[in-house]
């Protein structure tokens, strides 16, 4: 008898044990994962597909959900109007443009997790889907007039860009159409679109050989531009055909910046400037560019051979976009709270994050002024586009790679 019970309490206490140690692992496991989910979605990679029930699905959903949505508690507009500042969506994005004129402009984005295309009314905010080629993961996106330049990783983790056009549709029912790829060179290092979006220039490369090409969006006549043996270059088209290499930057140290001359002659544009980010303008030789070593300041001239002047708030270039009228403006997403020393390589490793609000920059007054403070919304803007008619400024939150849409004017 005493056998019997001691077996018995002895298996009682095995049990109670192993599901302790099985409880434990649960909660490890979970807060594990929760972690590495929050990493991913800093940095926006490694998000599964929406579930699409429909031909719209869960991304329309998403989409109209937060169009519908005030941002800041704003009242008292028009009917069927968007307010001043909304999130378009709430799945990540890829990339981001405005398509059509100053009359007519859309905002069209593609969804990272699917890599469908969809374009937005940003007076109205109805929403259309472009295409319906189902290409998962792409993690870069370019969106020009043309068409759009998808960047994804393969199979052997090679860099694969592909140039897209949205076909004609096929069928009178259909309300999306096929996206018509074409491949170019694996493992392109930098690649930007001309302002008017009907050329791209890329990098690629390799035994320390690096090169910059030009071709037209049909892919005809390819054009060498440049030879570098030094990696780490990006890319930056401006006015008047004027294309601009920068080193990537990095905290305290120097970079510089060169205009690709005839010939491939680089010829000095800035030089020596602790990480260096610049942002050229797109209808003149005017020229954006902050500095992070210890703190972060931004700098303005408004030509080649200007004098530069400090501007009174501290942010990155690459939170700036300009203004594609006649009048040298600018517009900057601006930390509210002091970032860190090693702010930049931080930020662009998706480790560390602002909230910004928006600045007024005239270069010819050298004067920068308040547009508009989100309020509790924390966004950490990235990529940031002007439409044509300088109505509207839509970026991606970089803390979650949500695209938002402030327009300008009250």
């Amino acid at each position: 008898m005493n056998t019997a019970k001691t077996l018995r309490y002895t298996s009682m206490a095995a049990i109670v044990i192993i599901l302790g140690a099985l409880t434990f692992w649960y909660f490890f496991i979970q807060a594990k994962q929760e972690k590495v989910t929050r990493e991913d979605t800093a940095r926006g990679a490694g998000l599964a597909p929406p579930s699409l029930g429909s031909i719209v699905g869960s991304t329309y959903e998403n989409i109209i959900s937060s169009l519908s949505t005030l941002v800041g508690g704003e009242s008292g507009r028009p009917s069927g109007e968007l307010p001043r500042l909304s999130q378009v969506g709430k799945t990540p994005t890829a990339g981001l443009g405005f398509v059509g004129n100053a009359s007519s402009t859309r905002l069209r984005f593609v969804e990272r997790s699917t890599g469908y295309i969809f374009d937005v009314d940003p007076v109205t905010g109805v929403l259309e889907r472009l295409t319906n080629t189902l290409i998962p993961y792409v993690y870069e996106a370019v969106v020009a007039q043309r068409g759009v330049i998808l960047r994804g990783v393969g199979e052997t983790n090679e860099i694969l860009t592909v140039m897209g056009t949205i076909s004609a549709s096929s069928s009178a029912s259909s309300n999306t159409n096929p996206l018509l790829q074409r491949a170019l060179p694996n493992d392109i290092r930098a690649m930007a679109t001309s302002p008017a979006g009907d050329e791209i220039v890329y990098i690629n490369g390799g035994e320390r050989v690096f090169t910059g090409t030009r071709v037209t969006w049909d892919g005809a006549k390819p054009q060498q531009l440049f030879s570098s043996n030094l990696s780490g270059w990006d890319i930056r088209l401006a006015a008047k055909d004027r294309t601009v290499i920068v080193q990537k930057p990095s905290d305290g140290i120097a970079g510089s910046a060169y205009i690709v001359g005839d010939g491939g002659a680089l010829l000095p544009l800035i030089k020596d400037v602790p990480g260096l980010t610049i942002l050229p303008s797109v209808s003149s030789k005017a020229l954006l560019y902050g500095e992070s070593s210890g703190n972060l300041s931004l700098f303005v001239r408004t030509d080649d051979t200007s004098t530069s002047e400090r501007l009174p708030i501290r942010t990155i270039a690459d939170k700036c976009v300009w203004d594609r009228g006649t009048k040298p403006i600018a517009y900057c997403g601006v930390p509210q709270g002091l970032p860190p020393a090693d702010f930049l390589d931080s930020w662009n490793r998706g480790e560390t994050h602002t909230s910004d609000a928006w600045w007024k920059v005239d270069v010819g007054a050298d004067s920068a002024e308040l547009l508009f403070s989100p309020g509790s919304a924390e966004l950490d803007v990235e990529s940031p586009a002007v439409d044509d008619g300088g109505n509207y400024i839509a970026f991606i939150n970089a803390r979650d790679k949500t695209l938002w849409l402030l327009r300008i004017k009250e």
